[in-house]
């Protein structure tokens, strides 16, 4: 069996610690050399980014290339199937439209008392830097996740980080994507160098306020180096999927599903929790022949990942399948019950909720709308996923009139004094000395 069932009330705690934990991302081994890199790259620029993608990439390009030409991008649309170039549109429409919903009004303000208006403002930041990996594949999916929230947002300037192939090209897809959802500048850029090029700037690459995007340990492990320097993102780490069902899911779509996190990578994750034993058992079986149509290397991953992080937890009802769930706080959870919309109610804890039988966490992937970046390693019981407003600054203002501060005068007086703030008193007191 791929996968193992386990009652919760019997379950190891060595087992259920390791399900409950899964894999964290290990930075701390790399940290010095992801230092040197940075160090170098602030000191020396393009001449750094045009070595280092010689020694991390393979490949030799001059610093007139690290920037991509238009001409480049022209050029993808003549490479990809028209079939997949309006796919990457529907779903780009989608994400585009999600996004937009989540807006606020630019600018609102209220009367607080007599004299005193206050309100809110929304400032979209001036540049953004995404970064979209490469390594494992290729994904014009995560160009739409971290450029058009951006650009929803009114940031002016969207650039867009993301490694080479090993001809040196970036793939036209990505390319596509990037033209569709308007990012303004791409770079054939990857790893710790891509975001030490972005948080510092150098003579091609702009320095940006905020970077964004999921990436490989050297990525992360610039991200934690630069956190105070530059504004970064959700740090995401292996991908997690987690299924609640109950008597009315399909076994063959849960085992299905339980597979689709497993994928990313070695250290992935897929788990079902359940208080059907029938259902628990059916699943545990069907697993085999959804691992079995994979090819080979996707296979091993899903095939490690259940190994290590992957379980089948059998409870005594729905309501301890829920408290679970909550403990859990996965990436991607699935509601597989007969009423998901009341269950949903009782989430605490989820990066991403997929709802009903017919809405496996693929969908969210590639593009039904809502975010794909998501908090991972139980984040998401502090977290939600990226959005709109990670793009903008959210600006209060006060407006007092004459009677409105008069109105206030002895209140804001007395607690300046009492937390022993003279000169704040004062400013208010001489608006009124005769």
């Amino acid at each position: 069996m791929y996968i193992q069932v386990y009652k919760l009330k019997e379950m190891p705690a060595e087992d259920y610690n390791r399900i409950l934990k899964r894999s964290e991302t290990e930075t701390e081994s790399i940290l010095a050399d992801v230092q040197r890199v940075i160090d170098d790259i602030k000191a020396n620029g393009d001449q750094a980014l045009v070595e280092y993608s010689k020694i991390f990439e393979d490949i030799t390009i001059s610093a007139e290339q690290i920037e991509i030409s238009q001409q480049e991008i022209t050029s993808a649309y003549q490479e990809v199937d028209q079939e997949t170039i309006e796919a990457i549109k529907i779903l780009a429409g989608n994400v585009k439209r999600f996004h937009a919903a989540q807006l606020p009004n630019k600018m609102w303000a209220t009367e607080l008392s007599p004299g005193l208006v206050a309100g809110q403002v929304i400032i979209p930041l001036e540049r953004v830097g995404c970064y979209v990996p490469g390594g494992r594949g290729w994904f014009p999916s995560a160009v739409m996740m971290s450029v058009l929230p951006a650009k929803v947002a009114g940031v002016p300037q969207v650039y867009v980080c993301t490694p080479p192939a090993p001809d040196g090209k970036i793939p036209p897809g990505t390319l596509i994507a990037c033209d569709i959802c308007g990012a303004d500048r791409v770079f054939r850029l990857g790893g710790s160098q891509a975001i030490a090029a972005m948080a510092h700037g150098t003579q091609t690459v702009p320095k940006v306020d905020k970077i964004v995007g999921p990436g490989s340990q050297y990525v992360l492990a610039a991200y934690k180096l630069l956190y105070g320097q530059v504004e970064i993102g959700t740090l995401a780490g292996p991908g997690e999927g987690i299924i609640l069902a109950d008597e009315s899911a399909n076994p063959e779509f849960a085992a299905a599903d339980i597979c689709i996190q497993a994928e990313h990578g070695l250290d992935s994750t897929g788990v079902l929790v359940t208080h059907v034993p029938s259902l628990a058992y059916e699943v545990q079986k069907r697993v085999s022949r959804h691992i079995e149509r994979l090819n080979d290397y996707r296979k091993n991953f899903v095939v490690q990942s259940l190994k290590k992080y992957g379980a089948i937890i059998l409870t005594d009802s729905l309501a301890e399948s829920i408290d679970f769930v909550n403990q859990y706080a996965g990436e991607h959870l699935e509601i597989m019950t007969a009423e998901p919309l009341q269950d949903m109610q009782k989430i605490k804890n989820a990066g991403g909720m997929y709802l009903g039988h017919y809405t496996p966490l693929s969908t969210g992937c590639f593009g039904s709308g809502p975010n794909h970046v998501l908090p991972t390693s139980r984040k998401a019981v502090v977290a939600g996923g990226l959005k709109t407003a990670d793009f903008y600054k959210a600006i209060t203002f006060e407006y007092f009139s004459q009677d409105g501060l008069a109105n206030l005068q002895e209140a804001m007086v007395k607690l300046a004094e009492y937390e022993g703030f003279p000169a704040h008193a004062n400013a208010i007191l001489e608006r009124f000395t005769k």
